[in-house]
């Protein structure tokens, strides 16, 4: 799917396609999402740019995600998608800058696309230029890392609220595995997102020290200056939520073992008071002349059922207490 960004008078018009009516010689950003090999010739050809096909944008050397040339900017960042869903992922995006036109590569969809592309058909400014554009949907993938963070912390409060309710855990009733679960969601949230920072951290950089080389004026700089200090504060507060998150398993995990170790103490002592009875059990073997039951037609299914009972009431015991 391609979508064009291309100014229209005095305002930023939005395409679709590749076809005649689509202005991409004269587009300040191109997206292209899960670009078919018929769109990707269709954008070589009229911008005259090689697009790296989905395997080069997964490499990991730093060499392979920021290069630049001549005529063109390459920087492959790794962004976080799809985070409300059960399976959120990382994927690779593209930007490439060549002649104050803009053109992003991707195979997923971050929220912050969605918003930055609102936002420019309301607002040409953050659009005019591919520079403009570039340095905006940074700004905008900032934006979302941080409310990401910003929730998974409000998480992790309300995650530690329930955790260390008394009240769950004098019933014997808290959901350790549900929990447990919950905080390794968060903690892959966050993970995914630190990766996704560091990838962003690298690429600003990198267009910090060409940021001249491109024609950013001095006010670009600055707002990739700023950029950058948002990115590392954002990335600060990732690793207090990351830390909180290790605590937090760690203090589950020991309240799970305390679980245990009552459980078991329990058994104990039910053992210890069945102890003497067996005892005297096995020396005597039950071997006595006057035993009414020896002679009793329903003795030996009355002692099928005592059996049957004897295992059922502990386990619905047990199942009633939690422990099961």
């Amino acid at each position: 799917m391609i979508t064009v960004y291309a100014m229209c008078g005095e305002r930023i018009e939005r395409f679709e396609g590749t076809g005649a009516e689509v202005p991409l010689a004269s587009a300040a950003w191109i997206d292209l999402l899960a670009p078919s090999a018929e769109e990707i010739a269709a954008v070589e050809a009229a911008l005259g740019l090689k697009i790296p096909a989905r395997e080069q944008m997964q490499e990991i050397e730093t060499s392979s995600r920021l290069k630049r040339d001549p005529h063109s900017l390459c920087l492959t960042v790794s962004l976080l998608a799809n985070v409300s869903t059960p399976k959120p992922q990382i994927g690779a995006v593209t930007f490439i800058l060549s002649h104050q036109r803009l053109v992003t590569i991707r195979y997923s969809e971050p929220y912050s696309f969605q918003v930055f592309s609102d936002l420019a058909t309301e607002d040409a400014s953050v659009c005019s230029s591919g520079t403009l554009a570039m340095i905006g949907l940074f700004g905008a993938v900032i934006d979302r890392l941080a409310d990401i963070v910003e929730m998974a912390g409000q998480d992790v409060e309300a995650l530690a609220l329930e955790i260390f309710s008394q009240a769950d855990h004098s019933a014997g009733r808290q959901n350790y595995k549900g929990l447990i679960q919950r905080i390794g969601r968060i903690g892959d949230i966050i993970s995914k997102s630190r990766e996704s920072m560091m990838s962003l951290s690298r690429a600003l950089t990198f267009l910090s020290l060409t940021a001249a080389e491109i024609g950013a004026k001095k006010d670009l700089r600055n707002r990739l200056k700023t950029e950058s200090q948002d990115l590392a504060s954002v990335s600060l507060y990732a690793d207090f939520v990351n830390d909180k998150i290790t605590f937090i398993l760690d203090a589950t995990l020991g309240l799970v073992a305390q679980q245990q170790n009552n459980i078991m103490k329990i058994f104990s002592v039910l053992a210890m008071v069945f102890l003497p009875p067996t005892l005297i059990g096995s020396v005597y073997g039950m071997n006595f002349k006057d035993m009414p039951e020896l002679d009793w037609h329903f003795g030996y299914p009355m002692a099928l059922v005592l059996m049957l009972f004897s295992a059922v009431l502990p386990y619905l015991f047990f199942k009633r207490k939690g422990w099961l």
